[in-house]
């Protein structure tokens, strides 16, 4: 058989291609990024020992941002998936360009039985609630202070008012219910302080939430602090009567956490 004969350009251009292809073996054996839902829910099978995870809720948001000359874009998934114990995961993956991870600013979570979380002005609650026809949710912010002595570690909490906000859930399948908490004239915190007759939960979640060091000159500003607010939910059959009642908590930064 006659071999045939490749010019220098085609040599180069079939060196190429073999690179190319050995690239993508090395790539995929290293861990082929999870481009797809399907492929999220096999990497945290995986990571989290969590069998036959089964999406309940996916929801892909675009952000674009300005770096320099270029405007990036970076598509974020925030998925909550179960298995078929009833153990539920909330996580968030993010992708720029070829490269995807799990986001670093949202830790996983994880419920058995049930899960409380919530982004972008919603709460979620999952759970075995296909016989629950609609559901409420009650969640009570305290205004909390702490006051912080860097040179000893000492901290005094000073607790104030309490306000209970009340939601009205929509039923989006048979394990989750939604309730959206941010208020339709909300006023973001970042342009300032919002009166507290004007705070809707995020913005109690964020601005009724303080941390302040007291020895330090050079520090003028404060923290949010990270507290567990108590989430009491209700669930109704058809019939209007009451199901069951979960007591659950939500954490002030998943409150105002913006993607």
């Amino acid at each position: 058989m006659r071999r045939i004969r490749l010019n220098r350009k085609q040599k180069i251009v079939r060196n190429l291609l073999v690179c190319i292809v050995l690239g993508l073996v090395v790539y995929t054996m290293l861990g082929f990024p999870p481009y797809t839902v399907q492929g999220m829910l096999e990497r945290m099978e995986r990571k989290y020992l969590l069998p036959d995870l089964e999406p309940i809720l996916a929801d892909r948001v675009e952000r674009k941002y300005s770096t320099g000359w270029f405007h990036e874009i970076d598509y974020d998934t925030y998925l909550l998936a179960k298995t078929a114990d009833d153990t539920y995961i909330f996580t968030m993956y993010r992708r720029n360009f070829l490269r995807v991870r799990a986001d670093y600013g949202r830790n996983p979570k994880i419920g058995r039985g049930t899960l409380c979380t919530a982004w972008d002005g919603t709460l979620y609650v999952a759970g075995p609630f296909r016989d629950a026809a609609a559901a409420t949710a009650q969640v009570t912010a305290q205004r909390t202070t702490q006051y912080i002595t860097s040179a000893t570690g000492a901290r005094e909490t000073v607790k104030g008012e309490t306000r209970t906000f009340t939601f009205q859930g929509e039923k989006q399948g048979d394990d989750l219910f939604a309730f959206r908490y941010r208020a339709e004239d909300h006023r973001p915190n970042g342009f300032g302080e919002v009166p507290d007759e004007e705070c809707d939960l995020e913005n109690a979640a964020y601005q009724w939430y303080r941390g302040y060091i007291v020895d330090l000159e050079e520090w003028r500003g404060y923290s949010v602090l990270h507290a567990d607010l108590p989430v009491h939910v209700t669930l109704y059959g058809e019939d209007g009567a009451v199901l069951d009642t979960l007591d659950l908590t939500v954490d002030t930064y998943e409150l105002h956490f913006h993607h």
